[in-house]
């Protein structure tokens, strides 16, 4: 019957008593002014206005639609304030899903570094190996170490690759000596990623260099690999951010380039329609550019790993 841009200009027609003084508060046209009131008029089939050499007055049909039109008004002013607010809001639940590896060395200490900033902010953990829903909102933001993001519907940012090298722990030398590069993994007892990770291009790869009658066990994690490795059961692939601190560990040789993982912060776009969710990937994203973590950018030389 009417469009609300009308309801508006009804209503500065009927303060200001013009089109004239209507079109010059609202910044648009006197023409458009009077012929979006007749249009108005006749999708009412009403007459709001008397005219006259001294302008607009309103008709008591007028008269009676002026406090409806007032109410519209304020339910708009009250939408958009409250979209203003929601807007600014920060304050609620960030949900996060990780592979457990990520979660404990890197984004718990970027969620406190956070919080310092916004103790309003909860966050929820939710730790796991494979990739949950975001489109379902089983979690608000993913950080997902894999080749490529699937999803039309998701926002997706890419971070530094992650890099991973071989590591064998003090008591595996002592006993069978380290393997220095690549091709000496092959003489050498492995230990791999089950079917949750072995689908992955960098695990691929690195199984490729290595002998299949040589693999004397597989994990499901990042941690259990380490478990393992640290208990001596052989060679293994870590990502150097978790591998490097463990003491007795040893990294075998420099990470390669070919087992660097491309590593995303994603989100759907609901989630990141709210204020808090962005604010939180914009801050993680630029503290891991930061502080790097044992991260590669792609392209970067070794030297850049720090």
């Amino acid at each position: 019957m009417y469009d609300w841009s009308d309801i508006r200009i009804f209503l500065a027609v009927a303060r200001e008593g013009s089109t004239l003084a209507a079109s010059r508060q609202l910044n648009i046209n006197n023409t458009t002014v009077s012929r979006r009131i007749q249009a108005l008029e006749h999708g009412l089939q009403l007459t709001l206005f008397m005219r006259d050499t001294r302008g607009y007055s309103l008709t008591p049909q007028g008269k009676a639609l002026l406090a409806r039109a007032e109410t519209l008004e304020q339910a708009s002013l009250d939408i958009a304030a409250e979209a203003e607010r929601l807007n600014r809001d920060v304050s609620g639940v960030i949900r996060v899903t990780a592979p457990e590896a990520l979660m404990t060395h890197i984004i718990s200490p970027i969620m406190m570094a956070y919080r310092t900033l916004h103790a309003e902010v909860r966050f929820e953990n939710l730790s796991a190996e494979t990739q949950v829903s975001l489109e379902r909102g089983d979690a608000d933001i993913a950080f997902r170490a894999t080749d490529a993001v699937a999803g039309d519907t998701l926002i997706a940012r890419r971070l530094p690759d992650i890099t991973w090298s071989a590591y064998c722990s003090t008591d595996y030398i002592a006993t069978h000596g380290m393997p220095e590069k690549m091709e000496d993994l092959r003489s050498h007892a492995i230990v791999s990623f089950g079917k949750e990770i072995a689908h992955l291009g960098f695990v691929k790869w690195f199984v490729s260099h290595t002998s299949e009658d040589k693999i004397v066990a597989t994990c499901n994690s990042v941690p259990n690999m380490a478990g393992m490795i640290r208990a001596g059961v052989g060679v293994g692939l870590l990502w150097t951010g978790s591998g490097d601190p463990l003491p007795d560990l040893v990294r075998c040789f420099p990470p390669p380039p070919e087992l660097d993982t491309p590593w995303w912060l994603v989100a759907s776009q609901e989630a990141h329609s709210l204020l808090r969710v962005r604010s939180f990937m914009d801050f993680a994203a630029d503290k891991i550019d930061e502080e790097r973590y044992g991260l590669r950018k792609k392209g970067e030389e070794r030297g850049g790993l720090h």
